[in-house]
């Protein structure tokens, strides 16, 4: 096992480097990180704004830059004044020593904004997952146990119809039936943004909204794939051996079908998991939320890149890990697999 991992690490290395250089050149292609000072009310002279290209390195050649975000250079921190000048000199670090670079925007650390907003995100994204999972273990082994009932139509249509939702028509209908028409039958509205005082109870009550619509989505496709996977297992000849020994079918549920139907199930987790550090995009924009999803559409739209490579090269990152996680818990659910 250890030779096996250290195997996956190994090539995983090669893999990061052609990654990072991938999304390096498409962030830098978005659109001039400078412009956002062109939008300030102290516009910076044409001579300011080119002495800022060539200190933040933006005038070099894409190669030369990606080795200086990697490795580091020595070069300026650029803060406008009101008459445009620039000023504070420092040091580039690079990547591989830690450092993710400075907002072009808010002249801070990458990192440093990150953990501004990460907290929020898995504040929102942990319960809304956990209930997810648990919810569509459930529904899918009830489901799939009770074929073609009626239930299971219902949980079928119920699952089509919230998976063809789009995210954003699902957040808007959550916001006019809990924001908006509980005030009018004389019920208790729910917030509809932000995250509240700070208190525990209030938040709770702002992630009403977010986790309901999160989970609407996630467990319609969840739902689907356990019922399938479970199926597919109860058409097997050791479930039917099981059967004619005599065993409950609870027993043969629980302790046959449902391990060997996990195994796929442990995939679409393991590639998900990475991205709760993502957020959700469209849910924290409707809902005001300051999370990780909202921090890369602001830093998108101002072409913000050293915040942009450092959202994108720690979900890189965690999908690597998370997935040799997921190949090591394959041993635990089938004994039969060895590495």
């Amino acid at each position: 096992m250890t030779t096996y991992i250290i195997r996956r690490l190994l090539q995983a290395i090669p893999l990061l480097f052609i990654i990072s250089f991938v999304l390096f050149a498409l962030t830098n292609s978005l659109g001039d990180p400078l412009a956002v000072f062109a939008e300030s009310r102290q516009r910076p002279t044409a001579e300011a704004r080119e002495e800022m290209r060539r200190r933040l390195g933006l005038d070099r050649p894409l190669l030369e830059q990606y080795v200086v975000w990697l490795i580091g250079n020595d070069w300026m921190l650029v803060d406008v004044q009101g008459d445009g000048t620039v000023m504070e000199p420092g040091t580039r670090q690079g990547v591989l020593r830690g450092d993710l670079g400075i907002s072009f925007v808010t002249r801070r650390p990458a990192w440093t904004r990150i953990e501004e907003r990460l907290p929020n995100t898995l504040t929102l994204m942990i319960p809304a997952y956990t209930i997810t999972l648990i919810l569509a273990v459930g529904i899918g082994v009830y489901s799939s146990v009770r074929q073609y009932t009626f239930v299971d139509n219902l949980i079928t249509g119920a699952s089509f119809f919230f998976y063809s939702m789009p995210i954003f028509f699902i957040a808007l209908m959550t916001i006019y039936i809990f924001g908006v028409q509980f005030t009018r039958w004389g019920l208790p509205a729910l917030p509809i943004g932000g995250t509240g005082d700070g208190s525990i109870g209030d938040l709770i009550v702002h992630m009403f909204m977010p986790i309901f619509c999160l989970v609407a989505i996630q467990l319609a496709a969840y739902v689907r794939f356990v019922r399938s996977s479970m199926l597919e297992v109860l058409g097997q000849d050791y479930i039917r051996t099981a059967h004619a020994k005599g065993l409950s079918e609870g027993r043969v549920v629980s302790r046959h079908a449902l391990k060997n139907a996990s195994l796929p199930l442990v995939t679409l987790v393991g590639l998900d998991l990475p991205f709760l550090l993502a957020g959700a995009v469209v849910t924290e924009s409707i809902f005001a939320w300051p999370g990780m999803g909202r921090l890369f559409i602001e830093s998108f739209e101002r072409a913000d890149i050293p915040v942009m490579m450092a959202i994108l090269m720690l979900l890189c990152v965690m999908v690597v890990v998370f997935q040799i996680l997921t190949d090591i818990v394959y041993t635990w659910f089938d004994p039969r697999i060895r590495y």
